[in-house]
């Protein structure tokens, strides 16, 4: 039989529904329920306990703006999914450059412990953006600013035209990495929404289940309401 709780399962506590169920086959499910609840053999039933059909048709009303918050919710994920990829590659981009270069500037400054200590040559490699964009960052600001370590940076092919790239690169994914932090906010944000009107709809959901489990031993009946009736020799 299905659960009646009348927490929503998706945000509420101490609720014993499967957890794996989405928000979108829970709206579904709730459509199905209050539409088939104006059918001529159950409405005077359930009318019968105090669920009219106006209710109804404010509940189905409920699971329009629903359907349209959900659809706002899977864009602003796939918004922040696209900045995520773009940020993701540009990141391997400037960080595929900055390995070579740095690998580089490991033989032209070998034994130089002002060169490696300044330039970070031997530091770790980073996993946080913010460390990670500021090794990077320090790299090339350091060579810049020491003609000595311009000099032979040079002398392997580290251009000044090369550092003066890798700087606009680094510009242009702090960028990205700020519109990525923002889909990110914007898309919890949709789900928050989303789920909050949930759970206003949900208890009016899990009354009209309660009621009609009462009200109709015609396990027909219950299956149009979307009740999932478990028969003597189904499987466990």
């Amino acid at each position: 039989m299905e659960n009646s709780e009348n927490l929503n399962p998706l945000t509420g506590k101490s609720t014993s529904r499967n957890q794996y169920v989405s928000a979108e086959e829970l709206i579904a499910k709730m459509k199905i329920a209050f539409t088939n609840a104006k059918e001529p053999e159950i409405l005077p039933e359930l009318e019968a306990v105090g669920i009219t059909e106006a209710m109804l048709d404010a509940h189905l009303a409920e699971i329009e703006n629903l359907e349209q918050l959900s659809q706002i919710q899977k864009r602003e994920y796939g918004e922040q999914y696209a900045e995520t990829d773009r940020f993701n590659l540009k990141k391997a981009e400037i960080d595929a450059l900055f390995t070579r270069h740095r690998n580089l500037a490991k033989i032209a400054f070998k034994g130089d412990r002002q060169a490696n200590t300044t330039l970070g040559i031997n530091a770790g490699r980073k996993q946080a953006f913010a460390a990670w964009f500021q090794l990077v960052s320090n790299f090339y600001a350091q060579i810049l600013a020491n003609p000595d370590f311009k000099t032979k940076a040079e002398g392997v092919n580290i251009k000044e035209a090369d550092i003066a790239a890798m700087q606009t690169s680094l510009q242009e994914i702090a960028a990205v990495k700020n519109s990525q932090k923002k889909e990110i906010g914007e898309a919890q944000k949709a789900t928050d929404t989303r789920d909050a009107a949930i759970d206003v709809l949900y208890p009016k959901y899990t009354e009209l289940i309660a009621f009609a489990k009462v009200l109709f031993p015609d396990d027909q009946t219950l299956e149009k309401l979307g009740i999932v009736v478990k028969r003597e020799g189904d499987l466990l």
